[in-house]
């Protein structure tokens, strides 16, 4: 088995239950980590036979920049259903979106989800 890891992409977006989060924007940290069985790329070398990570990223930056969600924990499942349906190399997707400057009143360095998809 490999592991594929994107970690800490930052994008901007409108996630959030408050009005001005869906006004305004602001940061997400996404990290995508990938389990895949029998990944040939490991042996040939060539890129058809692994994950693109350009494709991921895409799908990652696609999803987090035009979603108007809630929660985060909703946009956490969108983006691992997307990335487990873009590849049937990947057998396992974990995803963690980070939100820095949710609106707490506390110190606090994120809030952030995880969920985890199996194929």
């Amino acid at each position: 088995m490999a592991k594929i890891r994107m970690c800490d992409m930052e994008f901007y977006g409108y996630t959030g239950c408050l009005p001005e989060e869906k006004k305004q924007g602001q940061t997400f940290i996404v990290t995508v980590e990938m389990d895949c069985e029998n990944l040939v790329g490991c042996i040939s070398d060539r890129l058809e036979d692994t994950v693109d990570y350009s494709k991921v990223y895409d799908i990652v930056k696609n999803i987090v920049e035009s979603s108007h969600c809630n929660l985060i924990e909703h946009l956490c499942f969108s983006i691992a259903r997307e990335v487990l349906d873009s590849s049937d190399l990947i057998t396992e997707v974990k995803v963690t979106v980070s939100k820095p400057n949710a609106p707490v009143n506390g110190r606090f360095r994120t809030m952030e989800t995880e969920v985890i998809l199996r194929a």
